[in-house]
């Protein structure tokens, strides 16, 4: 229907006459054209002629007649391009013949209102229907298919006015916008149930024209990041950081709070923003901006700023709150709501006190939003290269107010840097420990490393914590309680001069650890890897009760002679498991008298041989025994040999050149543990010396060179067997029975 606006009667008669005259002149050449070519002909004309063919001889014809049948024609045709092209003539018609505007609106008619056509035509012909999209340097904006049904379909009220002013600011260009293909489909089929399939199909080929579609596969999405969010939420926020966009527009955008995608905003925060003389539409500085309208719009204001409290712990740092390269933190601030977005404000500032970084970030969460703040200050500085991987916190008052821990482990291309912060204010602690890890990170050498107490390491564990890599625990007192460590990561930990007695330290990874000067009597290390430890030299410690079952040792060598070594050496052998097989000892005891084996220390380290032998270990002995030897020396073969030891003898003058290696005066026991390795040591002493010299040695070197000497003697030796050797009177054998 045609409307004039006239100010006389006389020229409402005119333009009535106008428009009559116009449709008699139209309806006339129409009955000329049918008069002249049936319909059925025309039809007949131009069947065989493709319809990209029929498209460039429209563009190419200005006759009126010839455009009107090849609109004609057209109509008959029901694809994805005729469409189109029909679509674009009738939005550009102003210097088209009213003959071939009628022509135009009938074929649209027909294609629009054909039953084939329909929203799937539409979607996977996105790339007919998109072309030539213009992209302008506004923010590119999705937008949410509620607020079209709301500006096509409800009544004008007042949350209709302004879905219809965000409408406008999209088709007068002025941002980009985009709409979700689940939201184009829902509409085009609630257009289509009340008003009808061509009011819908011509509803759809306009939002093409002027929305960009996106769309994601769900397969492509994490949904377990969104355990709260309803799904066409999730798929509105997985599109927009998929296509980069700077906001979504919503009727819902209460929905959008858990999914913790800053960037949504309501039609009356959108205009608010965008009508505002201080507006700013460029990319860069949209989206940070309007966020933080949305913010101030909702926020309950909770400040936590690090002056307005006492410093107590940590002084030197929390007072200046150094960074690295002479910048600090100047000041950080965090507002947040009850159960929407939260902000965060961190500014850095040089040493000189004239340049300053002011970053602000939004997230759910306080924690996220200061750390994110914080990153992008930080990115003005150095070229980010760390990633966040988990942050901790533990009470040391269990139940009572007071100080908290933090723990933050930050990821840095393989490697990880751990960081502890105790403070009264949870978010202190947490962006405390969050900037330590950042100074070892990008400046390791600028500071030395905080010394953690006790406390903070146990009140760690004890909420499940067992990663503790790197840190300095050199002064720690584990000895007045019961300090449980057992499976926790210790590599590359600072202990020196711990005091670790008694700690269970069961299946720890103590690889690298420096361990010298630490307190280890007592201590339980079964199963612990202690693979390159530092440990002061001879650090006695270490055998003082210190369980070490199974335990990955390092290559240590400690001198030591006479009963120590005997009490070290037989505390060792006690801790074999019992459940372990595959272990076995290898002996060599250079037996010029027999009265060792019956004092008091032998008869103790052959009631400690009987027990491995019950626990089904093998013990292989040579006895090296002098030229004529007594019946009580082979008194203590034939004991040794009567519960399971195999039993060999040689003669101290042949023990003189065993492979050109003198041994007729050597001690020296292997425990290999074929299980566990590492846990193998060898001992050593050479007797009838002006002094005693001995070691117990984990090293490799020594455990071979050990075991090769064990090889060559036994092979040389003699099998003990009783009946080869008779009672004589005088309690002397004679020296042939040895060299046998």
């Amino acid at each position: 229907m045609f409307y004039v606006n006239t100010e006389s009667e006389n020229h409402y008669h005119s333009a009535t006459l106008i428009l009559a005259f116009s449709k008699i002149q139209i309806l006339q050449k129409v009955n000329k054209v049918m008069t002249r070519e049936s319909s059925n002909q025309i039809k007949s004309k131009y069947t065989l002629i493709e319809t990209s063919e029929l498209i460039a001889k429209l563009q190419q014809e200005r006759d009126v007649e010839e455009r009107a049948n090849w609109i004609r024609a057209l109509g008959e045709r029901i694809e994805p391009e005729v469409i189109k092209l029909l679509w674009d003539l009738r939005n550009n018609m102003e210097n088209e013949d009213p003959f071939v505007q009628y022509e135009v609106k009938l074929s649209l008619h027909k294609v629009t209102n054909h039953s084939s056509v329909g929203i799937d035509m539409f979607l996977e012909n996105l790339s007919v229907f998109q072309t030539n999209k213009k992209v302008f340097q506004g923010p590119k904006i999705l937008i949410d298919s509620n607020i079209l049904e709301e500006f096509l379909l409800r009544n004008k009220t007042t949350m209709n006015q302004d879905v219809t002013k965000v409408v406008e600011w999209v088709l007068s260009e002025k941002i980009n916008p985009y709409v979700g293909k689940n939201g184009v489909e829902n509409l085009w089929s609630r257009v289509k149930n009340l008003r009808g399939q061509e009011y819908a199909n011509r509803l759809i080929i306009e939002i093409l024209s002027q929305f960009q579609v996106c769309d994601i596969d769900l397969q492509e999405i994490d949904m377990e990041k969104y355990p709260t969010v309803n799904i066409p939420t999730v798929i509105q926020v997985e599109c927009a950081k998929k296509y980069n966009l700077d906001g979504i527009i919503t009727l819902r955008d209460r929905d959008f709070v858990s999914s913790g995608w800053p960037y949504v905003y309501s039609p009356a925060l959108f205009l608010e923003y965008v009508e505002s003389e201080y507006s700013d539409l460029s990319p860069e500085f949209f989206k940070e901006e309007l966020a933080q309208k949305f913010i101030d719009q909702k926020r309950e204001k909770l400040s936590i700023n690090w002056k307005e409290e006492p410093l107590k712990n940590n002084i030197s740092f929390e007072d200046k709150l150094l960074l690295f390269q002479g910048w600090k933190i100047k000041k950080f601030e965090v507002l947040c709501t009850k159960k929407d977005l939260t902000s965060a404000t961190v500014i850095l500032q040089d040493k000189f006190g004239k340049k300053y970084h002011t970053e602000s970030g939004f997230k759910r969460g306080s924690i996220n939003a200061l750390f994110t703040a914080f990153d992008k200050a930080l990115s003005h500085i150095v070229e980010i290269e760390h990633e966040l991987k988990s942050i901790y916190i533990a009470n040391l008052t269990p139940g009572k107010e007071g100080a908290v821990t933090a723990m933050v482990v930050v990821r840095y291309g393989e490697e990880e840097v751990i960081r502890i912060y105790s403070h009264e204010n949870i978010i202190k602690a947490y962006l405390f420990a969050y900037v330590k890890a950042i100074i070892a990170v990008y400046a390791p050498n600028e500071y030395p490393q905080d010394i953690y107490e006790e406390k903070e390491l146990m009140s760690l564990y004890k909420i499940g914590m067992r990663d503790f890599r790197k840190l300095n625990f050199s002064k720690v007192d584990l000895s007045d309680n019961e300090a449980n460590l057992s499976e926790s990561i210790l590599i590359g930990c600072n202990f020196s001069n711990a005091n670790l007695s008694g700690a269970n330290l069961t299946k720890t990874d103590l690889t690298r650890a420096n361990l010298s000067n630490a307190n280890l009597s007592q201590a339980n290390l079964s199963n612990a890897n202690l693979t390159g430890v530092e440990l002061d030299k001879n650090n006695q410690t270490l055998f003082e009760g210190t369980i070490l079952t199974n335990t990955i040792m390092p290559e240590i060598k400690i001198a030591l002679s006479g009963r120590s070594r005997i009490d070290k050496v037989v505390q060792l052998l006690e801790q074999i498991d019992i459940q372990k097989s595959g272990c076995r000892l290898l002996a060599v005891h250079s037996m010029t008298t027999p009265t060792w084996w019956h004092s008091d220390l032998g008869m103790y380290f052959w009631e400690v041989t009987k027990k491995i032998l019950q626990k089904g270990i093998l013990i292989k002995r040579v006895f090296i025994l002098p030229e004529s030897p007594t019946q009580v020396h082979l008194q203590v073969l034939r004991e040794q040999a009567e519960v399971g030891v195999e039993v060999r003898y040689i003669c101290c003058t042949n023990a003189k050149n065993v492979d050109n290696h003198d041994l007729h005066n050597t001690n020296v026991m292997i425990y290999e543990n074929s299980l566990v390795e590492r846990n193998s040591f060898t001992t050593r002493m050479l007797i009838n010396e002006d002094r005693e010299n001995g070691y117990i040695s984990y090293q490799q070197i020594d455990l071979k060179t050990d075991k090769e000497l064990f090889s060559y003697i036994w092979k040389k030796s003699s099998i003990w067997k009783q009946a080869e050797f008779p009672n004589f009177p005088e309690q002397i054998i004679p020296h042939e029975f040895l060299n046998k």
